[in-house]
């Protein structure tokens, strides 16, 4: 686990995702593989600011949510090796973020307060519930746990901030007069993006709203948070892997900072679904739509990574999961990509052949094996490590 936790932080340092390799300009949302690639050119036309290479492309994006999952791998990898470079990489991707990248809403009234834009290439306010919700998150973990940031940045304060108008938010959607003609939930006022009736979005902000709670005891983010596993319970079973992950996420984070006994049986509930789901090499269904699906593929953009990471909290309340834990981690150790070019060398790609050994599967203009991402696969994926290697999880930190 360290050689592979190292093999990754060096991907980070060496293959161009992050130029310069200090940070100081963040790090972007993901390399693409061009070569074969059937989605290149609509990635190019959804995300018009890419850096082009032999054989691949940077996207070049830089995403708030990318950045906070990178400067908190990098923190962790500090904690691991104690090599400060980490640290200093870790704080000047969060200087990017405050001080650099202007993607901080500080003053604007006609956006939500503390948002944080999609990314540096949007010419307006593109604010998605999934991503917010981990900047909430982030904020408030670092802050926590590294008092000199909280106070250079005032991380805590603006993910507080940020949380106040997440609850907001999702208060509204979850009005079920909001139902859009598919009935799924969404903003009415359209300024935040994303379908709450997913766990992909809602979990995620279940999380977020959780770990406010923590700082400000407000019962508000309590009662959105049930109300919104109230749903998710009846609804589980139909979910699929992804969203079931997703899920599994957010009812861990709801059973280590709400004072409630709902939410443990929940996070068991969806523990058991997905080791069901499990099959003995470790792999579940790829199934998203966003990706190319099928039971071979290994996907690790939307599933795989996520799996991990609420596993790996789930095994701390219920022993039980420490066996499926482990095998997804080592389906996860058995893929990191080998391949000697600096572009790919320690990296996961976001989707990988099962049957065939080899990155594959197919492409879409988001997931599938020619998009290698920094935040959502690989700062995830290895922050896991890192934290396995802590003997702790995501929200035991």
């Amino acid at each position: 686990m360290k050689n592979a936790l190292k093999k990754n932080l060096n991907w980070f340092l060496n293959s161009g995702i992050m130029v310069p390799g200090s940070g100081i300009w963040g790090v972007a949302e993901r390399i693409a593989v061009c070569d074969g690639n059937e989605a290149l050119e609509e990635m190019h036309k959804s995300f018009p600011a890419w850096m082009q290479y032999d054989g691949y492309c940077v996207l070049e994006q830089r995403r708030a949510d990318c950045n906070f999952q990178t400067a908190f791998l990098f923190l962790l990898a500090f904690e691991v090796f104690g090599e400060k470079r980490y640290y200093d990489i870790a704080v000047n991707l969060l200087d990017f973020l405050y001080f650099r990248s202007g993607l901080l809403n500080r003053f604007q009234k006609e956006y939500p307060a503390g948002s944080w834009n999609w990314s540096h290439i949007k010419r307006e306010s593109v604010v998605y519930f999934d991503d917010e919700a981990w900047c909430v998150f982030l904020q408030l973990e670092i802050a926590a746990r590294h008092p000199e940031l909280d106070r250079r940045y005032e991380m805590k304060s603006w993910g507080l901030v940020l949380g106040a108008e997440l609850l907001r938010a999702t208060e509204t959607v979850m009005d079920r007069k909001f139902l859009n003609k598919d009935g799924h939930w969404i903003d009415p006022e359209g300024k935040w993006l994303g379908r709450l009736d997913l766990p992909h979005w809602g979990a995620l902000s279940c999380m977020a709203l959780a770990r406010a709670f923590r700082e400000n005891q407000d019962l508000d983010y309590a009662h959105v948070v049930h109300c919104y596993y109230d749903y998710v319970r009846a609804h589980a079973d139909a979910f699929i892997a992804s969203e079931q992950a997703y899920a599994l996420i957010g009812a861990c984070a709801a059973s280590r900072y709400l004072n409630d006994d709902f939410y443990p049986s929940l996070a068991e509930r969806f523990a058991r679904l997905l080791s069901g789901k499990m099959d003995s090499r470790g792999n579940l269904p790829a199934e998203h739509d966003e990706a190319p699906t099928g039971r071979d593929l290994a996907d690790t953009i939307y599933t795989l990574n996520w799996a991990l990471l609420g596993m790996q909290a789930a095994s701390a309340l219920f022993p039980d999961f420490r066996e499926p834990c482990r095998k997804l981690l080592e389906l996860i150790l058995r893929i990191q990509d080998t391949a000697p070019e600096k572009q790919f060398n320690g990296c996961w790609r976001g989707m990988y052949d099962l049957e065939k050994r080899q990155w594959g599967g197919g492409n879409r203009f988001e997931g599938g094996a020619g998009s290698i991402y920094s935040g959502w696969t690989n700062a995830p994926i290895a922050s896991a490590l890192a934290l396995e290697l802590l003997q702790r999880n995501l929200f035991v930190c």
